[in-house]
């Protein structure tokens, strides 16, 4: 729910194409969890006029309809993380499909990824019964891990979303902040790859800039 996240994804998932030797992990920070904000006209045309940057910026297609928007709908980024950290627990190598798929329902279709029923229906197309997924996503349990990972993504730091930083012998170096395209990303990764000396792979809450910030 963070729109420069969706915005970077192409980026992303072009370095994973590229750069297989490369582990990228997502960390959920949250961006604005357990928010209470509805989205009435004036906050839909907030989201709307970063939309449109988003969408000038990466190319990333918005439905600006909006239909997720209903009486009950808060700006709660929390259950979306929560479902994502789910997906991390059953199906580890799906998580960045997983986030794909609800990034694409609900700026693409309007869904509500706020929803626990909607989430389950998209856990359901990548192989996990909804049964399954619900039990999990209710769980007391899931609920504290998806909170600590809130928490740990404050520990490394992360002021805005997206991030890219590596974590190495508990060093911490942020690599960008805020949205890039794949071009001046690969450029940084590059440069980074090299000061450590690692042989490059043979196959080569608001939202404001280019960042969603906490």
């Amino acid at each position: 729910m963070c729109s420069w996240c969706y915005g970077f994804s192409p980026a992303v998932k072009k370095l994973k194409e590229n750069y297989k030797d490369i582990d990228l992990e997502i960390i959920s920070g949250g961006f604005s969890p357990y928010s209470k904000q509805v989205v009435d006209d004036e906050y839909k045309e907030f989201l709307a006029y970063h939309w449109n940057n988003v969408n000038a910026r990466s190319g990333q297609f918005f439905d600006h309809s909006m239909k997720f928007i209903s009486d009950t709908f808060r700006y709660d980024t929390e259950p979306s993380s929560r479902a994502l950290m789910v997906i991390k627990e059953l199906l580890p190598d799906q998580d960045f499909v997983f986030l794909s798929l609800m990034q694409k329902a609900f700026y693409v279709e309007g869904k509500d990824i706020t929803n626990g029923a909607v989430l389950a229906e998209l856990a359901a197309e990548i192989g996990v019964e909804k049964p399954v997924f619900l039990e999990r996503f209710h769980s007391e349990e899931m609920k504290l891990k998806t909170n600590q990972g809130f928490q740990f993504s404050r520990q490394l730091g992360v002021q805005g979303f997206p991030t890219l930083l590596t974590i190495d012998n508990g060093n911490i170096k942020v690599i960008t902040r805020g949205f890039q395209d794949y071009d001046g990303l690969k450029i940084v990764v590059d440069d980074w790859l090299n000061s450590q000396h690692v042989p490059l792979p043979s196959n080569g809450g608001s939202c404001s800039g280019d960042t969603c910030e906490c």
